[in-house]
C-alpha cells in the first residue's frame, strides 16, 4: 500500500494536477465564501437576491460541466482545462472593476459557467495519467488537496479582505486560479491531448 502511494507521488501528472486542483478549489471555496458578503454587504442586496445570485453560479456550472466534459472528449483536457481557467481569472478581474453595478451580477453567472464546470475534466485527466488500478487512490489524494486547499482559501481570503478591503479577496483569488493553470501548463500531456 505504502509503495503504490509512493509511486503515485512520483507521477508527475498526478502531483501537477492535484495542486492544480487544489488552488482551483481554493479560488471556489473563497468565492462562495465571499460572494454573499460582497453582494449583501457592498450591493445592498437582500437575502433572497444574494440567494438567486448564488443558485446562477451553480446552475451556470451545472449546464456547462457537461459540456465541459465532452469538449475535452473531442479537443484534449489540457485545452479545455486552460481555457477555462484563463477565462475564470479574466471574469474575476472583470467582476473587480464591475463592482456595484449589474454587470458584476452577470459576470457571476459566466464565473459559475468555467470554473465550476471542469472538476470533472480534472478527475478524467487524472485517471488517464495514472495506472487503472491506482485510479482510486491518485483520486483520493487530488480530493485531499482540495480539502486542504478549502480550508485555506476562506481563511486567507478574509485575513486580506479584513487588513486591505474586500476586493483585495478578489484579486487575491484571481492570482490563485492563474497559479491554478501554470501546475496545468506544466502537466504533461495526456494520451487525450495527444490525440487531439
Amino acid at each position: 500500500m505504502l509503495g503504490g502511494f509512493l509511486q503515485l507521488l512520483k507521477n508527475r501528472s498526478m502531483v501537477m494536477l492535484s495542486l492544480s486542483s487544489g488552488f482551483r478549489s481554493l479560488t471556489q471555496g473563497a468565492l462562495m465564501a465571499f460572494l454573499p458578503l460582497y453582494l449583501a454587504n457592498n450591493m445592498g442586496y437582500d437575502v433572497k437576491w444574494v440567494g438567486i445570485c448564488m443558485f446562477a453560479v451553480q446552475a451556470a456550472g451545472f449546464i456547462a460541466a457537461p459540456i465541459a466534459g465532452h469538449l475535452s472528449d473531442k479537443m484534449g483536457r489540457r485545452q479545455i482545462i486552460m481555457g477555462s481557467f484563463s477565462v475564470t481569472a479574466v471574469v474575476i478581474l472583470g467582476m473587480i472593476f464591475a463592482g456595484g453595478t449589474d454587470l458584476f451580477v452577470l459576470l457571476i453567472a459566466l464565473l459559475g459557467f468555467f470554473l465550476f464546470s471542469i472538476r470533472a475534466v480534472m478527475q478524467a485527466w487524472l485517471l488517464d495519467a495514472t495506472p487503472k488500478h491506482m485510479g482510486g487512490s491518485a483520486i483520493g489524494i487530488m480530493f485531499g488537496s482540495q480539502a486542504v486547499a478549502q480550508a485555506i482559501g476562506p481563511y486567507t481570503a478574509g485575513v486580506l479582505a479584513d487588513s486591505y478591503g474586500i476586493m483585495t479577496a478578489f484579486y487575491f483569488l484571481a492570482f490563485t486560479i492563474v497559479l491554478a493553470n501554470v501546475f496545468v501548463f506544466f502537466t504533461p500531456m495526456s494520451a487525450k491531448d495527444v490525440k487531439a
